[in-house]
């Protein structure tokens, strides 16, 4: 069953770039309303642009720090006290370092889970009471191939989205039967500024090709639509998520030898 986009209202995290970005442009050429947010205004002041000069639609702007609990609730609530509710919750802001642990600070490694996980969960928190009340909704969660694999150099990103991945699976099982759905889409590498931070010479010799942010936004449409539980890009991910677990001393070689 494919259900409708239009007027749906999204509330997208790290809009400014990205997925986000061309997530946000997919959803309004559905006929969706996305709610831009993320730390750089400007940014997010540009695409709200293009939405309106292309779509016709206004999308509202927010400055909002995933960080910080305080600004979570407050953009949430004014979202809230404009539209009434929200529809779609898309956590995707997020970021890695690739590095081995020994050389990574306890701070960054604190920071990047931060963000990647705590912000979602801040996120998910505070839109979901209102979802339950209204017992329709749906979370999508920006996760990762990385939620499967743990590379080297990527140890410390993928803790983060191997907890994203958890918390995920466990809280579709919660939230069964309430009417709110949830979905986690998870990309191998993507051409993004997501990598102006990541080191890309650091990734594995098996992920070294990139997906395009369209193809990705275009999966997240696909699960806004069809509200599955998991989407795995590229589709031969599965493959790996599938040999990791049926071949593990296999799996230990490929991976020794990427180290």
């Amino acid at each position: 069953m494919s259900v409708s986009l239009r007027d749906r209202i999204v509330l997208i995290t790290g809009a400014s770039s990205g997925i986000g970005r061309v997530a946000a442009l997919k959803f309004a050429q559905a006929g969706a309303i996305p709610i831009l947010t993320a730390r750089t205004v400007d940014k997010l002041l540009e695409a709200a642009a293009e939405i309106r000069e292309t779509y016709g639609i206004e999308a509202p702007v927010f400055a909002l720090d995933v960080h910080s609990d305080q600004q979570v609730q407050r953009v949430v609530s004014e979202v809230l006290d404009r539209f009434g509710h929200i529809d779609i919750l898309l956590n995707n802001a997020g970021y890695g370092l690739f590095e081995k642990t020994i050389d990574l600070s306890v701070e960054e490694i604190v920071d990047m889970m931060d963000v990647n996980y705590f912000g979602l969960v801040r996120m998910t928190k505070a839109v979901l009471p209102s979802m339950l009340t209204r017992r329709s909704g749906q979370i999508i969660n920006l996760a990762s191939l990385a939620s499967f694999f743990a590379t080297p150099t990527h140890g410390v990103y993928a803790a983060t989205k191997f907890a994203v991945q958890g918390f995920s699976e466990g809280l579709r099982y919660e939230l069964h039967g309430t009417g709110v759905a949830l979905s986690t889409v998870n990309p191998g590498p993507v051409d993004t500024p997501f990598f102006d931070r990541a080191d890309r010479t650091k990734l594995p010799k098996v992920a070294s090709k990139f997906l395009s942010a369209d193809a990705v936004a275009d999966a997240v449409l696909r699960a806004a639509r069809e509200r599955k539980p998991m989407y795995v890009l590229p589709r031969i991910g599965r493959i790996g998520i599938a040999f990791r677990h049926l071949f593990p001393w296999v799996y230990d070689k490929v991976m020794l030898s990427n180290s």
